[in-house]
């Protein structure tokens, strides 16, 4: 089996080789994309039967435009940013983080609902140069679909903004299950919007693997028992992924043999 950009092109084995954090390596001399189908049987391996893709920042870069509209927010006030508290609210709904905080106080000059409403209509500006899938994405979803593989998307998020954010991107139909942040009780990190897309996957969180892109979501991921690919964003690059199965620099990397591999690796 050859791959050119990502995509399979015949049966011929190849050498698969993937190393994960703790050090551990798999590696197979002869694995075809027939492999993969007999895998998802049990054949070769403990069966992966989906795989969960995370939202933003994974599947579309929508962290950057909210970062830079808050960033803009606060430079009309002579305010500075702080972009390492931000990072603490990415991956989750929960909002330990109030960017809001400074306009809270008396004698704030604007109010609470002027600054989000100021936001908004900066994001939103933003947003509509962001809006496309990020590189690896449709080919991924693609190829794992050929596989029989099923689909779901895990999010922070609420559930109408998932589904009006990928209705944008054309990817609306490519699921199989999507997840909100506002149908649970517990945001990431919390294992909780895992362990719904995989009930409406009706498929055991043991037999996902996971696409994430922050360090809540990794440990959201894996505290459902999934296995999980860190994909970090610039934004994100600098949290700790340790508790990831792998780390890529982008999507585009990510492919069937790797997740076939990532199927037969033990986490320690």
């Amino acid at each position: 089996m050859a791959v050119r950009n990502g995509q399979v092109t015949s049966a011929h084995p190849i050498m698969v080789s993937v190393c994960f954090l703790d050090l551990s390596c798999v590696s197979y001399d002869r694995i075809t994309s027939e492999d993969l189908l007999a895998q998802r049987r049990g054949v070769l391996m403990p069966a992966i039967e989906a795989v969960v893709f995370d939202l933003d920042g994974l599947i579309l870069d929508s962290e950057t435009p909210e970062y830079l509209a808050w960033q803009a927010v606060y430079d009309r006030y002579g305010l500075e940013f702080p972009r390492a508290a931000w990072l603490e609210n990415v991956g989750r709904n929960d909002g330990p983080f109030d960017p809001l905080a400074p306009f809270r106080v008396t004698g704030s000059p604007a109010s609470p609902a002027d600054i989000t409403a100021l936001w908004q209509e900066r994001r939103d500006a933003l947003l509509r140069d962001y809006l496309t899938p990020l590189p690896g994405v449709v080919r991924l979803i693609d190829e794992v679909k050929r596989l029989g593989l099923r689909t779901a998307v895990a999010s922070s998020t609420r559930l109408a903004r998932v589904r009006s954010l990928l209705g944008k991107l054309g990817l609306d139909k490519r699921f199989d299950a999507l997840a909100g942040g506002d149908e649970v009780g517990r945001a990431k990190p919390a294992p909780d919007v895992y362990l719904l897309a995989a009930r409406r996957l009706d498929v055991r969180p043991e037999a996902c693997v996971a696409l994430e892109d922050s360090e809540n979501g990794v440990r959201a991921a894996t505290s459902a028992g999934m296995r999980c690919i860190a994909v970090p964003s610039a934004l994100t690059r600098g949290m700790n992924f340790s508790g990831a199965d792998l780390v890529v620099a982008s999507l585009a990397e990510v492919t069937p043999e790797m997740i076939a591999a990532l199927s037969a690796h033990s986490p320690a």
